[in-house]
């Protein structure tokens, strides 16, 4: 049983096929694709593609740059859509007591994109879905992208327990950090065995810490090609390579990795 625990099978690259690419993954052994959400439209596909397909697992949030669209400069080199975040706040709280949702995500921090005057508002919109989550006891889904050390920051200051770091941008040595002190978990993306960080993370980090996801359609495994959640198998196929394991070994400790983080009810 494989587990992707972060894609986006919302995005437009695969609006002409979505159902075979699920197929291929459901063929390949994948269980649970956790589809994670970044603004009003992709959440509101997600909730619907999880009721229609069983195996798709909703995390709905907001990515840091949609939760300041109202902040972003008329030149912003990405297209934004403009709409109210407190109303998709509510929005995803009301999914969460409902009990529709595997997890609060994506969400988090970015520098990279978000020039330094949008910091304050980010960690706003960021707090308050942290809140969410403590308060319905999901895991957290965190994209951090040169403000790895402030999200861990403000993840302490809440106590928070449940969390996956996806695609972890820091140094290893943080991610090693983490994942011994505060128990926290780390997804490797599909294309570890062309990225060092990423490949020694599963290779050092605490096993019962590392987790599988895509980021599909991005990060695949061959630069330039449309990543799938299928291609999940090849990442497990490299951690039992470089510990040592059979397959069947680091299936098994992805998988219960998997439902320690996302509970019984996600398995």
């Amino acid at each position: 049983m494989y587990v992707d625990v972060h894609t986006h099978l919302t995005h437009e690259k695969f609006a002409t096929d979505l159902d075979s690419v699920i197929d291929r993954a459901v063929q390949a052994g994948v269980t649970a694709m956790v589809v994670n959400g970044l603004e009003p439209h992709s959440n509101r596909e997600i909730l619907a593609l999880a009721a229609r397909r069983p195996v798709i697992k909703p995390a709905l949030g907001l990515y840091p740059i949609d939760a300041v669209n109202d902040l972003l400069p008329a030149d912003f080199p990405l297209t934004v859509a403009q709409f109210p975040v407190d109303a998709e706040i509510a929005f995803i709280r009301a999914a969460a007591a409902a009990g529709s949702l595997a997890a609060i995500g994506e969400c988090g921090l970015d520098g990279h994109w978000l020039p330094p005057e949008t910091f304050k508002a980010q960690e706003a919109v960021f707090e308050r879905l942290i809140e969410i989550a403590l308060a319905f006891d999901l895991p957290l889904i965190i994209h951090t992208r040169k403000l790895e050390r402030r999200a861990i920051e403000i993840l302490k200051t809440h106590g928070v327990r449940k969390v996956d770091f996806h695609c972890f941008g820091g140094r290893v040595k943080l991610a090693e950090q983490c994942a011994h002190e505060e128990r926290w978990w780390f997804s490797i993306p599909a294309n570890a065995g062309v990225n060092e960080a990423f490949r020694k993370m599963l290779a050092v980090l605490p096993e019962d810490r590392i987790l599988t996801e895509t980021d599909a359609p991005y990060l695949a495994p061959l630069r330039g090609e449309r990543n799938e959640p299928a291609n999940v198998v090849g990442t497990v196929a490299l951690l039992a390579e470089l510990r040592g394991w059979d397959v069947q070994t680091a299936q098994a400790r992805i998988y219960r990795n998997y439902v320690e983080l996302f509970g019984e009810k996600w398995a």
